[in-house]
């Protein structure tokens, strides 16, 4: 078999960033669930599958510590070294299989090892090869964090997958271009569909998400249904399957999917709360919700908190918010549908944490907020914790000098990337030691910024001359916008929200730098200070001469 094991090469895979691998967050996905992050500051960091680098890159340039990684698609491996060089942080990227990883004389043993969604599309061969990796290389204590596609939710679309990878090896695939294979693909799904199949007909979801899959990018699609391997388990055959790596569960990486509350009705809460067993209650969790992906998170000898520990844990752990207020919606999606954040109470802790100019606090500091005092203390934890799983809040950290002037170069390289690409929708945040969403258009204006352009008239005559030179406009509505003043006016009233709200948040997420003030020239009752020469020295902050008595 060729190098790629089956592993679709043909297209690269998606530049997406996963909040999840933040080391942060992993102690934070610890911390709720009682049990001790046992994390370094600067811990040792192993991602396997790493893709184009873009987590990996981005938690090296803003976190303390040694990152490593593997991906043996060399294209991908050049595309993050370029990441990697633009940031210096102490990063090593390979392009080894899993095998030839493990084989490594020099591998060091990890704090952390993180693999997202790999686990679901290589053999069990790799499988095996990464659970000994974790076996032999996470420390005691250390954290493994795995996604991966499960049971029972993509029960339903087991068939269309098998379709398209009939078509890709037996119907036609083998001699078109890929992005043709993947069009041909749907092609003969679709006609299946429509020729009256009783598949599609008795399984409504099956036929709804064909459609959504034809919405999708191309590269995600290549790389999620036409591996050689796919494949899908129950979260109980997870646990299974690593207990020769000693790991044991600790909860989701994705905070609001174990809030039951969030996720379930009254019954299925009442259901849930009489299983004992935390394997079974866990996979009934996921017949509960059908979740066709999770965000799992392991500890290598876990340590429960005593009730004390905990309790000063999290007063010591501070959040910072991660999205502008005007963006924090009253409702969020979960898994029982739409849930409002009641403002009496959310209101609250969002106020406070825009406080003086967006500065992290830590969950003792809020609890002890006069305008907080309405909330019981464990109220202020579970309302931090849903806006962090909401993804308007993260856990802060106190940056090194060397990890802001990675995080600046790395911006600095992202914004010059911006005037050709769009690839990279997150910019790197030494607070939180990760990435925050940035659309290219809010990229746009950051680097407009850079050149002195502090209006919103300024910034939008800035974009629009970018956009015009590419022969680019903008749409709205689905429709696109034909004249200048229409694009002006589209771009000028999101630079002015971009003024209002986002500069003064990526200012304090240290994103982007806040403006010099302006310093006027010293003077004295007499004037201007050239008309003093022996104040002169004075003004330009030289050691000056006293006058003469």
């Amino acid at each position: 078999m060729a190098w790629s094991n089956g592993y679709f090469t043909d297209l690269n895979y998606t530049h997406g960033y996963y909040s999840e691998m933040n080391p942060g967050m992993l102690r934070l996905a610890c911390l709720c669930n009682a049990f001790e992050p046992q994390l370094p500051d600067n811990p040792s960091y192993l991602e396997l599958g790493f893709g184009q680098g873009v987590s990996l890159n981005f938690h090296a340039a803003a976190s303390s510590g040694c990152y490593w990684g593997t991906d043996f698609n060399p294209a991908q491996t050049v595309e993050a070294r370029k990441l990697a060089e633009a940031s210096g942080a102490d990063i090593r990227l390979f392009d080894d299989s899993f095998e030839e990883l493990a084989n490594r004389s020099d591998l060091p043993d990890f704090d952390v090892i993180a693999l997202h969604g790999i686990w679901s599309w290589i053999s069990d061969k790799n499988r095996k090869v990464i659970t000994e990796i974790i076996r032999r290389k996470l420390r005691p204590g250390g954290i493994a964090y795995i996604s991966y596609n499960c049971l029972p939710g993509w029960a339903p679309i087991i068939p269309i997958r098998q379709l398209m990878s009939l078509y890709q090896n037996n119907g036609g695939g083998r001699m078109s271009r890929p992005i043709d294979m993947i069009e041909g693909a749907f092609s003969v799904v679709e006609e299946i569909a429509k020729a009256g199949s009783l598949y599609f007909r008795e399984n409504p979801f099956a036929r709804q998400h064909l459609k959504e899959m034809t919405r999708q990018g191309r590269n995600y699609i290549a790389h999620e249904y036409l591996n050689a391997d796919w494949y899908l388990e129950h979260f109980s055959d997870m646990v299974r399957s690593l207990d020769d790596a000693k790991l044991a569960y600790v909860g989701s990486a994705r905070l609001l999917d174990g809030i039951d509350a969030f996720q379930l009705d009254e019954a299925g809460v009442t259901l849930l709360s009489q299983i004992g067993h935390p394997t079974m209650r866990e996979t009934v969790r996921d017949y509960m919700v059908n979740r066709r992906f999770r965000t799992d998170v392991f500890i290598k000898g876990p340590r429960h908190y005593s009730g004390p520990e905990h309790r000063d844990a999290w007063h010591a752990q501070a959040f910072v918010l991660s999205a502008s207020l005007i963006d924090i919606p009253k409702k969020i999606p979960c898994g029982r549908g739409e849930v409002e954040l009641p403002a009496g109470s959310y209101d609250l802790i969002l106020e406070a944490l825009s406080e003086e100019s967006y500065r992290p606090k830590t969950v003792g500091e809020l609890q002890h907020h006069p305008r907080l005092q309405v909330l019981k203390p464990r109220d202020v934890i579970d309302i931090l914790t849903v806006l962090t799983g909401a993804g308007f809040v993260a856990p802060a950290q106190t940056p090194s000098d060397i990890v802001r002037a990675q995080c600046r170069a790395l911006n600095a390289h992202i914004l010059q990337r911006a005037r050709a690409s769009s690839d990279l929708r997150h910019m790197v945040s030494p607070i939180t030691g990760g990435g925050i969403a940035l659309p290219q258009l809010v990229q746009h204006f950051i680097l407009a910024l850079t050149q002195g352009k502090d209006t919103a008239e300024a910034l939008a005559e800035e974009v629009w001359n970018f956009l015009e030179g590419l022969g680019e406009h903008l749409a709205r509505d689905g429709k696109r916008l034909e004249t200048k003043q229409d694009n002006l006016d589209v771009i000028k009233a999101a630079a002015t929200k971009f003024l209002a709200y986002d500069r003064p948040l990526l200012e304090a997420l240290q994103i982007i730098d806040p403006p010099i003030p302006k310093t006027p020239p010293i003077r004295n009752d007499a004037g201007d200070p050239r008309d003093h020469p022996e104040r002169l020295g004075e003004s330009m902050g030289e050691e000056a001469t006293p006058p003469d008595p």
